[in-house]
């Protein structure tokens, strides 16, 4: 009688333990998400290191998290490089408003994952400005050059990646590209058959590796 006891324990053990396991899965929702993010803050500043170990130069960012899936905020751009860092063109200074999108990794914090975003750069710029002449009484060419500073405004868009831990540290890389509303072409006439050289770009990069902190 005892061994069929223990043959009868030994069978609904190895019955027991052979019934599939089945996952849980656990889905945060929205309201956890931003039970999360109340923990963590809402506001954020960055830092973009490439700028600060390339050149003398700073760039610190603000960020308001909307809520699971967009955000938005400025960037600010201090440029105390004194070398152009293309021939004769140098962005001194600059204020960027974005708004992004979030979408993919939406996860735990809100404002995580793949992003794109809209920006609108409002530039300083400064650039060497050659104007070439033709000297109708000797013929010979001559040229003057100058140094312009002026405003612009570079509308464009950009792609990144964030990520975020648990105690409210950031990490992101973005690219972007704008175009300039005011540039003109690199050459223009002039009187008596002159014309305009500069080498001032259309286009407007944004973008950098960034470090920030949630509060």
């Amino acid at each position: 009688m005892r061994y069929y006891l223990a043959l009868l324990c030994l069978l609904f053990f190895n019955q027991t333990f052979s019934q599939d396991v089945q996952q849980v899965e656990v889905i945060k929702n929205d309201k956890q998400v931003e039970e999360l993010l109340d923990e963590l803050g809402d506001s954020e500043m960055k830092l973009d290191v490439i700028d600060l170990l390339t050149q003398p130069a700073l760039n610190i960012g603000y960020e308001k998290i909307n809520d699971s899936y967009s955000s938005y905020g400025a960037d600010i751009f201090f440029n105390f490089n004194e070398n152009n860092a293309s021939r004769s063109w140098s962005e001194k200074f600059s204020l960027n408003p974005f708004y992004r999108f979030y979408f993919l990794n939406k996860t735990d914090f809100g404002g995580e994952g793949y992003f794109a975003e809209v920006f609108i750069k409002f530039s300083n710029i400064e650039y060497n400005k050659n104007t070439y002449f033709n000297n109708s009484s000797s013929g010979e060419p001559y040229m003057t050059s100058e140094e312009i500073k002026a405003w612009d405004i570079a509308p464009g868009v950009g792609i990144g990646r964030k990520w975020v831990n648990k105690k409210g540290w950031t990490f992101e890389y973005m690219l972007g590209l704008g175009r300039y509303i005011f540039a003109g072409s690199e050459n223009d006439d002039v009187p008596n058959g002159g014309s305009v050289s500069h080498y001032r770009p259309e286009a407007s990069f944004k973008g950098g590796i960034s470090i920030g902190k949630r509060f």
